[in-house]
C-alpha cells in the first residue's frame, strides 16, 4: 500500500520590507536626501568655517601691515641718525656757552650742527624741536611718497654721568647732547599721529 506524501507549499522569499513566517525584522527601505537636521547642522558647521578663515586672514593682513609700518618707522629714525653722525654737536662758528633766544635755520641743507635740530630755543635755553613732513633722507632730501609720515626731533643736554636722566637740562650747559626722534604715522588727514618708533642717542662735544 502506498502512502502519500505530503508537500507544504513552498514559503515565497521575504521581500524587503516585509516580515517572514517566524516573525524577522522588515529591512528598512533605502532613503535619499537628508532631513532638515542635517542640513542645518552642515550649514551651521560650514559657515563657522568660513568665519574663522575670514578672522585669521584678517588678523594676517593687520600684522602685515604694523610689520611694514614698523619697519620703515625705524628706517626714518636711522635716517636722522646717520645725518647727524658725520656733524658737530655745536656750532664751530658760534661761541660756545649756554643758548637762548637761537634762531634755528629751517631748510635741513643749512644745518651745520645737531644743536640745529633744536629748533628755535627760547630764553630758558630748551628748543620747540624740529618737524620733517614730509620726512627727509640721510642726503637731507624729503621723501615725497611718505607723505602720511613726519620725523619729530629734540635735542637737549644731559650730564655725561646721568644720560638716561628723565628730563633735559639746557642747550649749550654740557658736553653731552643727548637727540630724541620720533617718528609718527597717520593714515589720512582727518586722523592722529600715532608714534611708531622712538630712537634716542648721545653724542659728546
Amino acid at each position: 500500500m502506498q502512502t502519500r506524501e505530503r508537500h507544504t507549499p513552498a514559503t515565497p522569499a521575504a521581500m524587503p520590507g516585509t516580515r517572514d513566517v517566524v516573525g524577522a525584522p522588515r529591512l528598512r527601505a533605502h532613503r535619499d536626501g537628508f532631513t532638515l537636521i542635517e542640513a542645518a547642522l552642515t550649514t551651521v558647521i560650514i559657515g563657522t568655517a568660513v568665519l574663522a578663515i575670514v578672522a585669521a586672514q584678517q588678523a594676517y593682513h593687520q600684522q602685515n601691515g604694523w610689520a611694514q609700518r614698523s619697519a620703515t618707522a625705524q628706517l626714518l629714525a636711522n635716517e636722522i641718525r646717520e645725518l647727524t653722525l658725520t656733524m658737530p654737536v655745536y656750532d664751530p662758528f658760534e661761541e660756545r656757552g649756554p643758548i637762548t633766544n637761537r634762531t634755528a635755520p629751517t631748510d635741513p641743507a643749512s644745518f651745520r650742527s645737531v644743536i640745529d635740530f633744536a629748533g628755535d630755543v627760547a630764553g630758558d635755553g630748551f628748543g620747540t624741536g624740529t618737524e620733517f613732513a614730509p620726512p627727509i633722507n640721510a642726503l637731507r632730501l624729503p621723501i615725497p611718497d611718505l607723505t602720511q609720515w613726519r620725523q619729530i626731533v629734540d635735542v637737549e643736554n644731559v650730564q655725561h654721568d646721568n644720560i638716561a636722566a628723565e628730563n633735559g637740562l639746557p642747550l649749550g650747559t654740557t658736553a653731552m647732547v643727548r637727540v630724541i626722534v620720533r617718528v609718527e604715522y597717520r593714515m589720512n588727514d582727518t586722523q592722529d599721529w600715532e608714534v611708531m618708533t622712538r630712537l634716542t642717542w648721545v653724542v659728546g662735544a
